[in-house]
């Protein structure tokens, strides 16, 4: 009788962290939810000097927000923006022909140029590495790209007019909106459960109505950033 007691009691022993050891093994629900910051860069928004377009270092910047819809299947919208600022002041001599023979005028410009570049994108991810487990994950990119431009410039010209000046304010406005296919692939490391580094690459091609010389090439675009996952399944 002291046997089978005892086998039972070793038994509930035996069992009670076994169970205690389910309940604590239980993988914790996946975030839903993601939003993501970081440097970017493209054809349109151009990472690095500005050159002649006023000096200084230009750093594009991408707000995303992401949907885990299924395990393997995201969908994230993308803001990326850079703009830029700076006066300029021009001077030379230009000949007149207006009044039939060629008579020699002094010209003078300032002004201030003005320039604004956005990029938005709906994009689809699909993660390519079967093993949600693994830190490093890679993902396949497509969707669509809204690419818009906006400049403007304001000024004064002033043109020597029979030995005097006469000085008349210019401006122009302009935008541009380009729709791109895009396509491309993604990665993203697993720092801890809830952030994430992310490096997006891309091929686009404008198909409505685009810049007069990008209908016929490609261009490419990086972003490369930090992740936040937030909420539960």
């Amino acid at each position: 009788m002291l046997l089978p007691r005892l086998a039972a009691l070793g038994g509930l022993l035996l069992s009670t962290p076994l169970l205690s050891l389910a309940q604590t093994t239980d993988p914790a629900p996946a975030p839903r939810f993601y939003v993501g910051l970081g440097a970017y860069s493209s054809y349109y928004q151009h990472l690095g000097n500005r050159g002649f377009l006023g000096g200084g270092v230009q750093v594009p910047v991408q707000l995303t927000v992401g949907y885990q819809w299924r395990p393997r299947l995201a969908v994230q919208v993308g803001l990326a923006y850079s703009g830029m600022s700076h006066s300029y002041s021009n001077s030379g001599y230009f000949y007149d022909y207006a009044s039939g023979s060629p008579v020699l005028r002094y010209s003078e410009m300032s002004g201030r140029y003005t320039g604004r570049n956005a990029s938005l994108s709906v994009l689809a991810r699909y993660t390519l590495t079967r093993n949600p487990a693994h830190r490093l994950q890679f993902d396949a990119l497509g969707g669509l790209t809204l690419e818009h431009r906006a400049s403007s410039s304001r000024g004064t010209r002033s043109d020597s007019v029979q030995s005097s000046f006469v000085a008349s304010p210019y401006g122009y406005q302009y935008s541009q909106n380009t729709l791109l296919l895009t396509l491309g692939m993604g990665a993203h490391y697993r720092i801890t459960p809830r952030f994430e580094l992310n490096y997006d690459f891309t091929i686009n091609r404008a198909v409505a109505p685009g810049y007069y010389l990008t209908n016929s090439f490609l261009t490419h675009t990086n972003a490369l950033g930090l992740r936040y996952r937030f909420g539960s399944k």
